[in-house]
């Protein structure tokens, strides 16, 4: 018998680990076939446990200029199994016409390395400035090339949207190219690296525009951003690479306009440099649950069902949605939910203007309950100032028996129940069948002598604590975040940034345990706030610690293109903490 359990156990870890190493690892693109002055969104999707998800590489894909990044998450739990699927798309815009494969991508996950199937896309002609559909050659007349008409010109333009903005607040950067001449080749785009700023991807979007009396077709792309620190930020110049056809030659001699025709000429645009001044949010009316979100917002909650037994898990879906960054949204808060276990809060899915979060709430007691309303603080930039804005509280009607320790009477009041659990004991009913009974056994001092050994070894642990070795272990710890630090600062210079902010948080979370003596590496952030303010640490350092802690997960989480200055700011704020 003992062996047919063994057996059981371990086929059922065995299948447990096989299940654990499942992944699912894909990519794709919206079209295969793209016109010159179009673009195509080259997607890739990792999905697996949520636990793990290793980080993605992308092949050489130099046939297309790369316009912008965004990644987008979603979970689903399925009978208490978390999925988490991450999908990152690429704004790719052809160089030129042909056919061209995009190589596989490739992750490394248990020692091993999946890589995707190769995908062909075809790149055909683009349409001319002449191509204008119906609706938008009757804004204006359609610009030909005759003695009266001269060649079409192309130029640039940068700007944004506003140049004084609050750190965190959502600012888009609008790049235009105009022309109304004729192109040999796609051009090639060179953004600049958005020094100061989160880059949150960008979108491209072609139009035609009527300018003193010309026909322009204008490619334009906007560009998410969101400022980093306080003061005036310079967005360096944007730069275009064209290849344009050169009528070029004397109007006197006939013959060189055709001796020229069919020759390319080469030019370099550049936007003029922008100016952004950001400044800090204000510290007058900011909630103490205030977690750096800034935007306009709204907040809805649903159950999933109101009609349940008592230890019937309820699941909570709140979707905060509106204008500002989603990324930044790190939690939401509850009122108080006694009578009721919770899990901890998860994002379930982001996207560029909505963020879902899932709780789980199990009820305790039979009855009328009331889930509570979840809340969400942030600053709003356009009214300038902080607002709170909460959910409805969710009526549920539980069935059932209270839950109760396991040996009390399941016809007791809730009240007696909990009061049971927590400060009494079972009475002894017959106190004579127990006398002497543990003293006169043997076995008595089996089961005693191992509790005065653990009493013993809690008494030396304290006075280890209180002596000079502790300070030796601080020391230890320090160095080991400064060590940790260093080697940021290495991975950085060989553009290793992924493993630069890992090494980041791992000193975060060393000094964070120097502060509380307790591990903090599987913690949540609250959790963290909660240990640090019960150690004693003052607010305006739990402030800082969190700060960073925040944009650490947003780093890891939201679709921002990383840059060196970012991440060096990253590890001299923790060196600044020790």
């Amino acid at each position: 018998m003992f062996k047919k359990i063994f057996c059981l156990v371990m086929l059922s870890l065995g299948i447990t680990s096989l299940y654990a190493d499942v992944i699912s690892f894909n990519a794709s693109v919206d079209k295969k076939t793209v016109a010159l002055n179009d673009s195509s969104i080259y997607s890739i999707t990792i999905s697996g446990d949520g636990k793990n998800l290793p980080d993605h590489e992308i092949g050489n894909i130099v046939e297309f200029n790369r316009f912008g990044t965004s990644t987008s998450q979603s979970m689903t739990i399925i009978n208490g199994k978390s999925n988490v699927s991450v999908t990152y798309r690429y704004t790719l815009g052809p160089k030129r016409t042909g056919k061209f494969t995009i190589p596989p991508a490739t992750i490394s996950y248990n020692g091993k390395t999946y890589s995707t199937e190769s995908i062909e896309i075809e790149v055909v002609p683009a349409k001319n400035i002449q191509s204008i559909s119906s609706a938008d050659s009757s804004r204006g007349s359609v610009r030909q090339h005759s003695s009266q008409n001269p060649p079409g010109k192309a130029f640039v333009k940068a700007s944004v949207n506003k140049t004084t903005v609050y750190e965190n607040e959502k600012l888009v950067y609008k790049f235009n190219f105009y022309r109304n001449v004729d192109l040999i080749s796609n051009p090639e785009y060179y953004p600049p690296d958005f020094t100061g700023f989160w880059n949150d991807g960008s979108k491209p979007k072609e139009r035609y525009d009527v300018i003193d009396g010309s026909n322009y077709h204008i490619d334009e792309i906007d560009t998410f951003l969101y400022p980093v620190g306080v003061g005036v930020k310079t967005i360096a110049p944007t730069k275009l690479k064209i290849s344009v056809m050169d009528f070029s030659g004397s109007d006197d001699d006939f013959f060189s306009i055709f001796s020229n025709m069919g020759r390319g000429r080469t030019k370099v645009l550049e936007t003029n440099p922008v100016e952004v001044k950001v400044i800090a949010l204000p510290q007058e009316g900011r909630p103490s649950n205030f977690e750096g979100a800034v935007g306009d917002f709204k907040i809805k909650a649903l159950v999933d069902k109101q009609n349940v037994q008592t230890n019937e898990p309820v699941t909570l879906t709140v979707t905060v949605s509106g204008n500002g960054n989603m990324k930044s949204i790190a939690d939401i808060h509850f009122d108080d939910y006694s009578g009721f276990k919770k899990y901890d809060t998860i994002v379930a899915n982001t996207s560029d203007n909505s963020k879902e979060f899932r709780a789980i709430f199990i009820p305790q007691l039979p009855g009328e309950k009331e889930i509570p309303a979840a809340s969400l603080s942030f600053f709003n930039p356009t009214k300038k100032q902080y607002e709170t804005i909460k959910t409805q509280a969710q009526i549920i009607v539980v069935r059932g028996e209270p839950v109760y320790s396991s040996g009390s009477s399941s016809k007791e009041s809730g009240t007696n129940i909990i009061r049971r659990g927590i400060n009494y004991n079972n009475p002894i009913k017959n106190l004579k069948q127990f006398k002497g009974h543990f003293v006169k056994k043997p076995s008595f001092y089996l089961i005693f002598v191992p509790f005065v050994i653990l009493l013993m070894t809690i008494f030396t642990y304290k006075k280890i604590q209180t002596n000079p070795l502790k300070k030796s272990k601080i020391t230890s710890s320090v160095a080991k975040i400064q060590k940790l630090l260093e080697s940021a600062r290495l991975e950085v210079s060989k553009n290793n940034l992924h493993l630069a902010l890992n090494l980041i948080y791992q000193a975060l979370m060393e000094f964070v345990t120097i502060k509380t003596g307790i591990l903090s590496d599987n913690l949540s952030g609250d959790q963290i706030k909660e240990k640090l303010l019960t150690s004693g640490v003052d607010e305006a350092n739990i402030g800082k610690i969190m700060k960073i802690y925040d944009k650490l997960n947003f780093y890891k989480f939201a679709s921002v293109d990383l840059d060196k200055d970012s991440i060096k700011i990253l590890i001299d704020a923790v060196k600044s903490l020790i």
